[in-house]
């Protein structure tokens, strides 16, 4: 596959692979991202999901094949949220601002306006230590968001959750999404979380991670009936049953 960077695209990658010493962990993924579209990557345990995002984001060199990524700013959520223990969290979501040396008064109204967007004005004086789990994260979310990021890069973010919490913040998650229209990619073992969330699904071989499906998923808004539609119930099905069928293959 070329590369190709139209308009239309934001991230490409050509044959990527990626070793870590003999074990080869990716190996000749290609692929695009398009601009404002929502992916989602699910794989096996240990496939190598994670260090495919990494190499989508620079934080993993490509020791084969190309990337090309258009200019604009870039955010990453790890699967812990990271906070500064000594910093509430208004200093919290600030600090990639203040790292880049904006005003203090600009940065904290920006702030605190990334706070509202995911729910916790009431808890910007806080820190981390007085914060439930899905708190920390919503506030992980805040701190990605404050630079306004053209890519937002998410890895299994919300997977140590309980499910009522994760269902919630998936919901703010994607309603971020339809509003703001930025673009992301996730990182997930749940089916049902990467067919919620996002526009399509790339399926992923046991390691070293290759795609083995495209799963396109429904168009609709998303709201809690989603959980259980036929929509959500089909894509989870094809994608699993893409899965069922390398890892079959793999034992033969």
């Amino acid at each position: 596959m070329a590369i190709d960077l139209s308009k239309n695209n934001f991230l490409s990658l050509e044959g990527a692979s990626r070793w870590f010493g003999s074990v080869a962990a990716v190996e000749l993924v290609s692929l695009t991202i398009a601009v404002g579209s929502f992916t989602s990557i699910v794989g096996p345990s240990g496939c190598g999901k994670t260090t495919l995002l990494r190499m989508m984001g620079g934080l993993e060199p490509l020791d084969a094949g190309r990337m090309e990524r258009s200019l604009g700013a870039l955010s990453y959520c790890f699967q812990e949220p990271r906070l500064l223990p000594w910093r509430s969290v208004v200093d919290n979501v600030a600090l990639p601002l203040e790292l880049n040396g904006v005003p203090r008064e600009e940065r904290l109204d920006r702030a605190y306006a990334a706070i509202a967007r995911v729910q916790l004005s009431e808890a910007a004086g806080r820190f981390p230590h007085q914060l439930s789990g899905g708190m920390k994260m919503r506030v992980a979310i805040a701190r990605a968001l404050i630079a306004s990021p053209a890519l937002l890069l998410l890895d299994e973010p919300f997977g140590a959750l309980d499910e009522v919490t994760r269902h919630e913040l998936d919901a703010e998650l994607r309603a971020l999404w339809e509003r703001e229209q930025f673009t992301a990619v996730i990182v997930t073992h749940s089916m049902q979380e990467a067919a919620f969330l996002s526009e399509r699904i790339l399926v992923c071989s046991p390691r070293p991670a290759r795609i083995i499906a495209e799963v396109a998923t429904s168009k609709d808004s998303r709201d809690a009936r989603y959980w259980t539609s036929t929509s959500l119930n089909a894509a989870v099905r094809t994608a699993s049953d893409a899965m069922a069928t390398a890892i079959e293959a793999l034992r033969r």
